[in-house]
C-alpha cells in the first residue's frame, strides 16, 4: 500500500471510494433515498482543490496497486475559527476519512490517518478534531483505537434534508505520531 498526496486526476476514484464507504457505514443510519442517491462524480470546486491546495489544507490517497481504496482530507477547524483564512495555532480537522468497505480493516485507514496527522503537526494545527455521525460506530471505534477522545461536543448535520446528530472527537495536543498504536 502506498500513500501519497492526491491530485487531479484522484478525484473520481476519492468520489466512487466516499459513495461505497458511505453506502456501507451509514446503512440504516441514514434514508436509503439519500444512499442511492448519492452523486459520484467530482464537483469543480474538489477538483481545483486538489489542483492547488488552500494553505493548511491537504488530501492524500491510499493506493493498493492501481487502485484508490481510501482517502483522507484534513485542514484547519473551520467550525472553530470560520471559513476566513487559516493560521498555525489553531485547531485541525479531519474532514473526510474513507476507505472503500472492501479494504476495512487492512490498515489503509490508520496509514492514512497517521500521515494526515504528521501533515497537520507540520502546519502547526493541533488539537486535530473529527466529527463522526453519532450511529456510526465503525468509525467510532476507528477513531477511539487511534487515540481521539469523545470530548462531550455535539451538533447536527444535514443529509438530504433531515438533521443527524454528529458528535465530536479530539485528539490530545500532546499525542504524538509515535505514541500512537
Amino acid at each position: 500500500m502506498k500513500i501519497r498526496t492526491a491530485g487531479p486526476a484522484d478525484a473520481d476514484e476519492i468520489v466512487q471510494v466516499r459513495v461505497a464507504s458511505w453506502r456501507a457505514a451509514y446503512s440504516g443510519l441514514v434514508d436509503d433515498k439519500v444512499l442511492s442517491g448519492l452523486r459520484d462524480e467530482p464537483s469543480e470546486s474538489f477538483v481545483m482543490n486538489l489542483s492547488s491546495p488552500p494553505p493548511f489544507w491537504l488530501t492524500l490517497v491510499a493506493e493498493r496497486g492501481p487502485d484508490v481504496i481510501g482517502s483522507i482530507t484534513v485542514g484547519w477547524d473551520t467550525r472553530e475559527s470560520g471559513r476566513g483564512e487559516a493560521e498555525s495555532g489553531q485547531p485541525g480537522e479531519v474532514w473526510m476519512l474513507y476507505v472503500h468497505p472492501d479494504h476495512w480493516g487492512g490498515g489503509a485507514g490508520y496509514a492514512l490517518m497517521r500521515e494526515a496527522h504528521k501533515a497537520l503537526n507540520e502546519f502547526g494545527l493541533a488539537p486535530i478534531r473529527v466529527w463522526v455521525l453519532e450511529g456510526n460506530e465503525v468509525g467510532k471505534r476507528f477513531y477511539e483505537r487511534y487515540g481521539f477522545v469523545l470530548d462531550g461536543e455535539r451538533a447536527d448535520y444535514e443529509i438530504g434534508r433531515r438533521a443527524y446528530p454528529i458528535v465530536r472527537y479530539t485528539l490530545p495536543k500532546d499525542r504524538l505520531v509515535d505514541e500512537l498504536v
